[in-house]
């Protein structure tokens, strides 16, 4: 009787790890397959008749991370460190998880303390270079490639081209290369995120017309290359009258061609500024230096609407820029043309100098005129070093008939 109880035991146990082994290679097939969800089930299955099995939990976080089921994923990874907190796979995997899901800042701590409980793990170091280049600021893409060069060494028979290394001057300069995309990224300072300029203008009116007078504070955070935030606050004093105006714009890539502009402003105390104003434009590259936009932008004054299409069409070539800017305007019941033509010079990575000439029918807003003007511009930026710059600007403008313009400003431009 007794040997009789061994047998069937005996062949209980046999079974059991039969099926067990069955389940593994199923769940191996279906993983390597790409079959995840699949191997999901089948994990599930296996921790509901072992739920202490660690191992189970391990891989189904792994699975439900490339399913992009990332609240789950984080939620067996969290359980997986609470157990054995200094797990350095699963420090990893939780890593992975944060910045698949679009968190990259959450994912370093997690890396800096997998690398010190496994400083011999390429994963590791590889992931890190990614998590820091998805940051995309100057600081975190100078670490990326630091962690990049000493991975390369330690582990030569890996593969390590992850972040390309390029010269901010060769980035500014060089029109072959894509990040090189539109005039935006060509006037930001490459080495930081951040930019905050304060500033002011001084314009004579001939014809007794007396004076113009502005101040401004301006403010610019660069996610990634074309992809940038903007805000201005802006006091004016025109006329004798006193405005203020708030303006908030954006860059945004929809794709590797095409960039979106959106741009609105508003006027507490509207005399002679507009009320509010919105615009958008979408920039697009034909290739070979050249690029393409479009846009609208309607206006609020106090005499009626404004409506402005516009489109311009530019080219790099070595260290310049020429652009010709075509608009059309309606307003005061009457359609005004007009035309813009750029030509700019880049020197020293982002320091540039443009000369801007301008004809064309334009509303004198507040007033409920129209006028037939001409403009020649000159102004720039010249960056002294990597933190600090000097924007300036000239100008002559022909009102019509009714006065010349001739103006100066001048900015300090602090980078971080």
């Amino acid at each position: 009787m007794a040997n009789c109880r061994a047998f069937w035991l005996v062949c209980i146990t046999a079974c059991t790890a039969v099926y067990a082994a069955d389940r593994h290679t199923s769940i191996d097939s279906a993983i390597l397959s790409g079959r995840y969800f699949e191997a999901e089930t089948l994990l599930r299955k296996q921790i509901s008749a072992k739920p202490n099995q660690w191992d189970s939990h391990f891989r189904l976080a792994k699975v439900l991370s490339w399913q992009k089921k990332f609240v789950e994923a984080e939620f067996e990874y969290r359980a997986l460190l609470g157990r054995e907190p200094a797990n350095a796979d699963y420090l990893l995997g939780l890593a992975q998880v944060f910045l698949w899901r679009g968190d990259p800042k959450a994912a370093l701590p997690l890396l800096e303390q997998g690398k010190l409980l496994a400083p011999g793990n390429p994963d590791i170091l590889r992931l890190q270079i990614q998590t820091l280049a998805a940051i995309n600021d100057a600081k975190s893409r100078q670490q990326a490639l630091l962690i990049q060069q000493q991975a390369s060494q330690r582990f030569p028979e890996l593969n390590w081209a992850i972040v390309s290394p390029v010269d901010p001057e060769t980035r500014f300069k060089s029109l072959s290369q894509p990040v090189i995309s539109n005039e935006l990224d060509r006037k930001f300072n490459v080495d930081h995120a951040n930019q905050i300029e304060l500033g002011g203008s001084y314009d004579h009116l001939s014809n007794n017309r007396g004076y113009w007078r502005s101040e401004y504070l301006a403010y610019e955070h660069r996610f990634a290359p074309r992809q940038l935030m903007y805000a201005m606050f802006t006091q004016t004093e025109r006329f004798r009258f006193n405005d203020e105006q708030f303006l908030l714009g954006g860059y945004y890539p929809l794709s590797s061609k095409l960039t979106l502009n959106l741009e609105g402003n508003v006027s507490p105390s509207p005399k002679v500024l507009a009320k509010n104003s919105i615009m958008a434009s979408l920039q697009g590259t034909l290739g070979g230096g050249w690029f393409l936009t479009g846009g609208y932008r309607h206006s609020e004054y106090g005499t009626g609407p404004l409506n402005q299409g516009f489109a311009t069409l530019e080219t790099y070539f070595g260290d310049f820029r020429a652009a010709y800017t075509a608009r059309l305007t309606d307003s005061l019941s009457r359609t005004q043309f007009g035309h813009r033509f750029d030509f700019s010079y880049y020197y020293q990575g982002s320091s540039f100098i443009t000369f801007t000439y301008s004809m064309g029918g334009e509303t004198g807003g507040f007033q409920g005129v129209i006028y037939d003007t001409q403009l020649f511009g000159l102004h720039g930026r010249h960056w002294f070093n990597n933190d600090w710059a000097l924007t300036w600007d000239l100008g002559h403008i022909r009102q019509g008939d009714a006065y010349n313009r001739n103006g100066v400003s001048l900015g300090i431009r602090r980078a971080f």
